[in-house]
């Protein structure tokens, strides 16, 4: 695997970064290889219709009343 130095990067999204990844129990590099994983499997493609079925069949609780108490309950 190969090292990434990133210079001159701002104390405040440092202290930003920290934060979330004291939040996760991580620490800061493992918080950074976790963001560039997601960065680089995001596609940059069109949204298909499939995408938007999936999206459609993974919300489809959010109009059940009964599913959203019980999710603030």
């Amino acid at each position: 695997m190969s090292d990434v130095l990133i210079r001159d990067v701002p104390d405040d999204v440092l202290a930003v970064i920290d934060h979330r990844a004291g939040h996760l129990g991580l620490s800061r590099s493992e918080y950074l290889r976790r963001q560039l994983s997601r960065e680089a499997a995001r596609s940059d493609g069109p949204v298909s219709t499939a995408d938007l079925q999936r999206l459609s069949h993974t919300l489809r609780d959010l109009a059940d009343p009964d599913v959203m108490d019980q999710a603030w309950s």
